[in-house]
């Protein structure tokens, strides 16, 4: 039987669980469908304390629904000078702009549980192989194993 994979879950996977618009409908899905799989069990994941700061900002009543989804995910804990000088590496390698160290900061944080993938809806910054290719590179340049980004849809579990 093969080890269940850790994920990590960046924050906008948590919005796209409640997001009722129809253009959105099929992320939605995938956003539902791997928060099942993480309850049953199926899927094993984790979160950074940046994921909850970010929920906490989130504008009422979506917060108020946001922080119980994210109770059942395991919160990670890291070496907060570690977990910082990997952020910069990301910014000033040019790998993540500056504007979006947040998004930096996230994958220091899979980088450092060992993350298998880091499940993500951002396509810009994080969910592309240009991205994951660069910070894969920073990633051994800085002693650490390269992370694979993928979206929801990607990740979920079909059949058996």
């Amino acid at each position: 039987m093969k080890p269940t994979p850790l994920l990590y879950i960046e924050t906008p996977v948590f919005g796209f669980y409640f997001d009722q618009n129809p253009r959105n409908a099929l992320r939605r899905e995938a956003a539902v469908t791997l928060f099942e799989q993480i309850r049953l069990g199926i899927m094993l994941a984790a979160t950074s304390p940046l994921t909850f700061d970010e929920l906490r900002r989130a504008a009422e009543p979506l917060r108020s629904r946001l922080l119980p989804l994210a109770e059942g995910i395991r919160r990670l804990t890291a070496d907060e000078q570690e977990v910082e000088r990997l952020t910069r590496a990301y910014v000033n390698g040019g790998v993540i702009p500056e504007d979006y160290e947040e998004d930096a900061t996230h994958v220091a944080y899979a980088t450092l549980a060992s993350a298998d993938v880091l499940a993500s809806f951002n396509l810009r910054h994080l969910a592309n192989e240009w991205t994951e290719r660069r910070i894969g590179a920073v990633n051994l340049q800085e002693g650490y194993l390269p992370l694979r980004i993928r979206t929801p849809e990607e990740v979920l579990r079909y059949g058996s």
